[in-house]
């Protein structure tokens, strides 16, 4: 039978699990969007057919714009996971990212328990039920941050939240491997430490900082930093100038990381130093979304005036010493209040990464779900200081409290009303950022699959007015052009199409998507040299193994199948569990007259239920001259897929570069053929 502190926790347990569940049960039916669709939907090694281990293993290279690079493993395995069992239905991908936000919630309540059992928390005395109390009210506020929104509900966002579950779990038996005495227990929990370190660091890279996190508990829940902080308070303007030296050295040691990174920013629409001074505002801009519950500050695109210098705009340095001070706040009071110290330093810790020099955009919500677990810990145990010492404030601070925890639920639900589909969060964005060139463009996008093409034209040519400069060169205008030349295309013009996707690709020679699409109307157009031209300068650039496939399939567009077999055999590699290869293989082979090799290879790709393999099967038949043959495998074809899905297919997969190219011509008449002969054969059934 359990025990009542037991039961208590399982309760505890139960009420934090059930308030996830009532919040985030909204977005079970929200879409997909943004960049979902390059890292799942349109990511083809995620697209797993079977749970070999030689299938699974390959999703850990499926990297959205660089396939067979290795990319964030643990992340990427649980999306092909979802896509074995779901497919592209978004249920299945939202059931789990609320599944992995109630398993970080609990491993939040439970390292808070621990913490406030450490060395550094002992003259507190806390009870039990105190314990168990504050780790409740700190993992309740953050679960139902409506900051998170971004993280739980945008189902890309996954990478962010198993960082945070991982390394909040590593943090958990970290504490209690040191809170153990027992020699067992220890190497039980610090083999633990080390598998979910390992699963962080396979799920986001930001998760490099996890030790250093780790050093900064032992710090100052178990040593305390004790001389440091005496030396602090008997010589305090010593150790100021020592805490700027030590700043300074660590600059100095940096240095040639620093001006690695500062030369990478030639595809941002700001500079290094801009990035640098805009940051400190940007921090405290979070903390400020953190803990005002509302959704009026919440957007998927924000509109940030860039710091150029210290006083422009005037914000920038009260922002820059607002930010220091408070990390010199948390330093020198390690002792005397070690869970406030605690809970700044981790903030601005782990937003070192994605928060300071690496060239990445300047502001997402999604990056503070890892960042911000503690930030209500202090909070929690001054509510529960405040009930416990003044009985009669106790009645005043629990109504605060629900109150609080009511409001910040109320604004996640309705924060996720934003998150139902691409339309619905960029409109949003627009009203809350109306001076952001990348809404414009994202809703532009949005407007192009709903067929409003020109309101997706205007929102295109503001987006390049409302960034008119040098450094919107590389970013904002070259995703106009392309988002233009999809307009044109969609409303049948591919030659005014191909002029934007030149355009884009000029702007942007690293520019995948736009590459892609210009490689693909050329191939449409019969440019073929010139998309191959292409081909080999991306592939020079990247060594991209999916050029490898654009590349034979162009190849086998000329009548060049010695060519493309050549490519395929190179690509093979890349793509052991795609239908791709063999098909490409299997049409080549047909091409050079080897019908049966050909047949081989095309049964491996059939294996895989590959529509185009299967209509290859049949082309290589029909070439061999087996016509008998060819007649069974479209019948069997054609119980599999109707008629009129499979014209369509024989019309639109020809103007897909990836895929093989088949001979329309051929496959016609054959289709009618035994189309006509399958009715006849019905018809006379049902007369006898």
């Amino acid at each position: 039978m359990s025990s009542p502190n037991e039961q208590k926790c399982f309760f505890h347990l139960t009420l934090l699990c059930s308030f996830t569940l009532l919040i985030y049960s909204g977005i079970l039916h929200n879409g997909w969007h943004l960049d979902d669709s390059g890292n799942i939907l349109y990511n083809t090694p995620l697209h797993i057919t079977n749970l070999q281990p030689a299938t699974l293993s390959n999703t850990f290279y499926a990297h959205p714009e660089s396939t067979g690079r290795f990319y964030r493993p643990v992340a990427n395995l649980t999306f092909a996971l979802n896509w074995f069992f779901g497919k592209d239905n978004s249920i299945g991908y939202h059931l789990v990212d609320i599944f992995i936000h109630c398993l970080t919630t609990i491993m939040l309540y439970l390292s808070c328990i621990q913490i406030l059992n450490t060395p550094a928390l002992k003259r507190q005395k806390y009870s039990r039920i105190q314990k168990k109390n504050i780790a409740l009210l700190a993992a309740a506020l953050w679960l139902s941050a409506p900051i998170h929104t971004s993280a739980v509900t945008y189902i890309v966002q996954r990478m962010a939240q198993l960082a945070a579950f991982f390394s909040i779990s590593a943090i958990f038996f970290y504490l209690r491997a040191r809170l153990t005495s027992n020699r067992i227990h220890q190497i039980i929990f610090f083999t633990a430490l080390l598998c979910f370190a390992l699963l962080a660091l396979g799920s986001k890279e930001n998760t490099i900082l996890l030790f250093p996190s780790l050093a900064l508990i032992e710090g100052i829940f178990f040593l305390q930093f004790a001389k440091i902080q005496n030396f602090a308070q008997a010589k305090k303007k010593l150790f100021l100038l020592l805490f700027f030296s030590i700043s300074c050295g660590i600059l100095f040691l940096s240095w040639d990381f620093i001006i690695k990174q500062a030369n990478s920013y030639g595809h941002r629409n700001f500079t290094f130093l801009e990035r640098v001074l805009t940051e400190p505002r940007i921090l405290l801009f979070y903390l400020s979304q953190i803990f005002s519950p509302t959704t009026s500050k919440l957007s998927i695109v924000h509109d940030i005036t860039l710091s150029t210098s210290f006083f422009s705009p005037w914000q920038t340095l009260p922002a820059i010493t607002v930010c220091i001070g408070l990390i010199f706040l948390g330093t020198i009071n390690i002792h005397k209040n070690p869970l406030l110290s605690f809970a700044i330093l981790y903030y601005f810790l782990n937003h070192l990464v994605e928060s300071t020099i690496i060239p990445l955009e300047l502001i997402f919500e999604h990056r503070n779900l890892l960042p911000s677990l503690f930030l209500f810990l202090p909070f929690a145990a001054f509510v529960e200081k405040v009930i416990s010492t003044k009985k009669w404030t106790a009645l005043i601070a629990g109504i605060i409290c629900i109150f609080f925890l009511f409001q910040s639920g109320y604004a996640t639900i309705e924060r996720n009303k934003a998150w139902k589909n691409t339309g619905t969060l960029n409109e949003d964005a627009l009203i809350k950022a109306p001076r952001s060139a990348r809404v414009k463009l994202n809703l532009a996008s949005w407007y192009t699959g709903q067929k409003k093409f020109q309101d997706a034209f205007i929102l295109c040519e503001k987006a390049e007015q409302y960034e008119a400069n040098d450094a919107s060169r590389n970013t904002i205008i070259p995703i106009a052009r392309m988002q233009k030349g999809i307009i044109t295309y969609e409303l049948g013009q591919p030659e005014k199409a191909l002029e934007y996707f030149q355009q884009a690709y000029a702007f942007r020679k690293d520019y995948t998507a736009a590459a892609e699409k210009l490689i693909a109307v050329l191939v449409e157009l019969k440019r073929y040299n010139e998309a191959l031209q292409i081909i080999n300068e991306r592939y020079t650039l990247t060594k991209t193994p999916s050029l490898l496939l654009l590349k034979g399939s162009v190849f086998l567009r000329q009548g060049k199948p010695t060519d493309a077999l050549t490519t395929y055999r190179q690509a093979e590699p890349f793509y052991l569990n795609s239908a791709l290869i063999p098909a490409g293989i299997g049409k080549a082979l047909t091409r050079q007259g080897d019908y049966s090799n050909a047949s081989f290879q095309l049964n491996k790709a059939v294996q895989q239920n590959n529509s185009t393999a299967m209509l290859l099967q049949v082309e290589n038949s029909l070439l061999a001259g087996d016509n008998q043959k060819a007649e069974a495998q479209l019948n069997k074809l054609l119980r599999r897929v109707s008629l009129i899905n499979l014209w369509g297919f024989l019309n639109t997969t020809n103007k897909d570069p990836f895929q093989i190219p088949l001979d329309k011509d051929l496959l016609r008449p054959a289709l009618l053929k035994t189309t006509s002969q399958m009715l006849t054969d019905l018809i006379e059934k049902r007369n006898e």
